[in-house]
């Protein structure tokens, strides 16, 4: 039997443990439990966000997180990380060999700018956002994952379906998503839930879902 919750935060470690379990190898997992679990917070602190699991056999078989951006720049990525900053720092002192993984150099101006900031306290000012166009909003499918021991048995369907179910309470009709270009499973798994490439990026596609009969603007 299933259960859906959401996530509460005396309940991200066993969320945590589920997702070192889905992605090993990742740049997440391999900063350690603490900063999985610390990013995994950060859906947990605005009403704009969400995050939930599914419960099998005792165990969180699966889980899912996705945000509502409120402005333009309001990306997930960079706000996981703001948020799980200093979890990240020392998970590179342990490590330090991270330094020189790809996705830690891309980010070596943002770290240098929070640090920067830590020492010195002052905050890059805020560049205004121009209003002169209304902001299109959809809902960003941020983080999904089915436990290795679940995988095959209805899991994932229940995710996505939940996930579909939260973009309606937001009174949202888009679904967008980013995925590695390499990672054909992850596409093809989105593309039989019907999900399309919207946008080919350097190294990801944007990919994207209407709930309803997508808009004539859109395309």
């Amino acid at each position: 039997m299933l259960t859906i919750k959401n996530s509460r935060k005396q309940e991200l470690p066993d969320i945590s443990v589920c997702h070192m379990a889905c992605f090993p190898s990742s740049l997440a997992t391999r900063l350690g439990k603490s900063y999985v679990q610390k990013s995994m917070e950060w859906f947990l602190v605005n009403p704009n966000r969400f995050l939930f699991h599914i419960i099998r056999d005792g165990r969180v078989a699966g889980y899912c997180g996705g945000f509502k951006p409120v402005k333009p720049g309001d990306g997930s990525s960079s706000g996981m990380l703001q948020h799980a900053f200093s979890k990240a720092i020392k998970g590179i002192i342990f490590k330090p060999w991270l330094l020189l993984h790809p996705e830690v150099r891309s980010h070596y101006p943002f770290l240098w700018l929070n640090i920067k900031r830590k020492i010195t306290g002052k905050a890059k000012p805020i560049k205004p956002v121009s209003t002169e166009k209304p902001y299109k909003q959809f809902v960003g499918l941020v983080v999904i994952g089915v436990h290795p021991d679940f995988r095959g048995s209805g899991i994932a369907q229940a995710l996505m379906a939940e996930f579909e179910k939260r973009v309606l309470e937001l009174e949202q009709n888009e679904l967008v998503l980013s995925v590695k270009k390499d990672n054909a499973r992850a596409i093809k798994a989105y593309t039989n839930f019907g999900w399309k490439i919207k946008e080919e990026q350097d190294k990801t596609y944007v990919m994207n879902k209407f709930l309803v009969k997508e808009p004539e603007n859109a395309r």
